[in-house]
């Protein structure tokens, strides 16, 4: 984070909201929308800032890098095989339960809405939030896109533009817990992508599109 810290210095102008309610001490499940490949530095800037160090859920590939993948086990991420997931989500539940800080993007990969709002979440944010029975927290971002572009390898440089972070209360779960499982985690997903989809519409000056 040392590395990119003075060129995210040039990029950008932060603008971080609702961090005194990032969780100060135990684990906790971050779930985040993804708009570009710069999403993870940021939210990783916030979250340091605040005396929190996040765990990364990062794909398997990048644990095969030779330089990258040091760093990310040296710094304790964990690993996700998208074939074979069942092992990296004991894995995350046991990191969670450990007291980590988990920062999962739950769309799965960077939003192919034109609008840039969240796509349909997968449901392994609210999976492990119930199972490690920690707090599930929403984060909102906004503005990484025109930095770095959905999809795009290629930096816009100029004027630093305004990228803007919200953390907003955890997402009720405690009264799912006396449903029948797959119900539950339905129940959380929805209550998340309501949640997130709203914040995201709050940062970039929208209404909240109807179901």
């Amino acid at each position: 984070m040392a590395v990119c810290k003075p060129v995210l210095m040039v990029l950008r102008r932060p603008d971080w909201r609702g961090v005194a309610g990032l969780p100060r001490v135990g684990g906790a499940v971050l779930a985040a929308n993804h708009v570009s490949y710069l999403d993870p530095l940021l939210v990783a800037e916030m979250v340091l800032a605040e005396g929190r160090v996040p765990r990364f859920l990062a794909k398997d590939s990048l644990f095969g890098r030779p330089v990258v993948g040091r760093w990310f086990r040296a710094a304790g991420h964990v690993e996700v095989d998208r074939v074979a997931g069942r092992a990296a989500y004991k894995e995350a539940v046991r990191a969670a339960r450990d007291g980590r800080l988990l920062l999962v993007y739950p769309e799965g990969s960077i939003t192919k809405r034109e609008d840039g709002l969240p796509m349909p979440l997968k449901s392994g944010a609210v999976r492990i939030a119930l199972e490690a029975s920690v707090p599930l927290v929403p984060v909102a971002q906004w503005g990484a896109q025109e930095i770095l572009p959905a999809y795009s390898g290629r930096l816009r440089w100029g004027w630093r533009r305004r990228v803007s972070v919200l953390v907003g209360p955890p997402i009720p779960l405690e009264d799912l817990r006396n449903l029948e499982s797959a119900r539950a985690i339905e129940v959380g997903r929805r209550r998340l992508e309501d949640t997130l989809t709203s914040m995201v519409c709050e940062l970039r000056g929208a209404d909240t599109p109807r179901r």
